[in-house]
């Protein structure tokens, strides 16, 4: 489950007294701009697809489903990276019956075959709600997994570009799993670690797969790596922490942790400030009651209550901070569950030793208070003492300076980049 995969832009103000009169230049992040055009091609693009038989599967059929997600498997056989995602999870996700985050969205799912076996993937969809919400037209593709064979890598974006056009959009973004409130972002720095909880992961030759073919970069998603094994110990640390208890005492907020005996009714005030919270963000779109809730809902199957803060102002959530616990480290390799999985996952669980800041939001009126100061410090600090010794924050925008910044002065180190890839696609009549 991911609401939002990083910090608000509030997290700009996090930890640094001395930035606060600082000007603000940059919050919220631009949309990608000055994206090449589709045509002309590269050199580099293969225009000659013979032998790649392209197939449109129906994601309502189970067999299809798992003929999309099994191709992946030969991909990352011996990565030692690499971390299988939970099986079923992922069944449930692309099933438009059972994943209600799927309406509104129009979705192409296509397999690349070659002498009769699967050897590629990719979705291409348009999301009416987004471009609704931005005044846009806009196409994104997703879901790409593909052989070391640019025949084939291009085959599929060569369709799926095409597709998009046809219905309409205006320039094309990815991969994106299908929003900004699940997984984003090819990796192409750091390949030498398993990817974060809900983060994504790909074997190095994506990269070259996809600039062949002509796609340029849209935007760079940051992941960021923090220790914080030394917790008040460190003089960092521990003056931040004074200067939040301070702010805290001041301001007569109340922080809090999440009550996951009382969830529903947590979630129903989450709800109310998620969309206030993160309404500027780039990439944002509202969600309303039903897919809110059902984005939530895994949420109680991963969560630590100890590491969920809620900032409370006469009883009325205004911050909202979330830190789950890296369960990757406790998967089994394989993404199965059942019928043993449990067991390994139940033991492993209990030796997780790192976690995942992913989201952390404060009401606009209440921005440049020092309450994202309190969120970010009563995790660092908490998450040492419930034995966690480090973990990723991210991810974030490349063009939101103030939350990077504000995130060095933490010490935390840009650790990894994901990429957004595009075209544009407005001057496509002579295509």
């Amino acid at each position: 489950m991911q609401m939002e995969s990083r910090p608000s832009d509030a997290t700009a103000q996090v930890v640094s007294p001395e930035a606060a009169g600082e000007v603000e230049t940059n919050v919220f992040g631009k949309p990608p701009e000055f994206l090449p055009q589709w045509v002309p091609a590269p050199p580099s693009r293969v225009d000659d697809f013979a032998g790649v038989e392209l197939v449109v599967i129906d994601l309502n059929r189970k067999a299809d489903r798992k003929l999309f997600l099994d191709m992946a498997k030969p991909i990352y056989a011996g990565d030692p990276q690499f971390v299988m995602p939970l099986y079923f999870e992922r069944m449930k996700f692309l099933d438009p019956q059972q994943n209600v985050g799927l309406s509104g969205l129009e979705i192409l799912p296509l397999l690349a075959k070659q002498n009769g076996k699967v050897v590629g993937r990719i979705t291409a969809h348009i999301d009416r709600d987004y471009d609704a919400y931005h005044q846009t037209k806009a196409g994104w593709f997703g879901f790409f997994e593909c052989i070391n064979d640019r025949k084939v890598a291009h085959a599929l974006f060569d369709r799926a570009t095409r597709w998009l056009r046809d219905k309409g959009a205006v320039e094309v973004i990815g991969p994106m799993n299908f929003t900004t409130n699940h997984q984003a972002g090819m990796l192409v720095q750091n390949f030498d670690r398993p990817p974060a909880v809900e983060m994504t992961y790909n074997p190095r030759y994506y990269q070259e797969l996809v600039e062949s073919y002509g796609f340029g970069k849209a935007k760079d998603l940051y992941a960021w790596w923090i220790d914080v094994s030394d917790g008040i110990e460190n003089q960092k640390v521990a003056r931040i922490h004074k200067i939040a208890q301070r702010i805290a005492s001041k301001q007569g907020v109340k922080l809090r942790t999440l009550k996951m005996k009382d969830f529903n009714a947590e979630a129903e005030r989450l709800f109310e400030l998620y969309n206030r919270a993160w309404q500027k963000n780039w990439g944002f779109v509202p969600l309303n009651r039903e897919k809110f809730f059902h984005q939530v809902k895994d949420l109680k199957d991963v969560a630590d209550e100890r590491l969920i803060f809620f900032i409370e102002v006469n009883g009325s959530p205004v911050a909202f901070c979330c830190t789950l616990p890296d369960i990757n480290e406790a998967l089994p390799k394989d993404g199965k569950l059942f019928p043993l999985g449990w067991l390994e996952f139940l033991r492993n669980r209990k030796k997780i030793k790192h976690a995942r800041l992913f989201t952390l939001g404060v009401l606009p009126e209440y921005r440049k208070r020092g309450l994202e100061t309190l969120l970010f410090i009563e995790t660092a600090v908490r998450a040492k003492e419930l034995g966690f010794h480090s973990g990723e924050i991210g991810w974030t925008l490349e063009d939101n300076v103030l939350i990077n910044k504000a995130i060095e002065q933490m010490d935390g180190r840009l650790d990894r980049i994901y990429r957004l890839y595009g075209f544009d696609l407005r001057n496509e009549a002579r295509a």
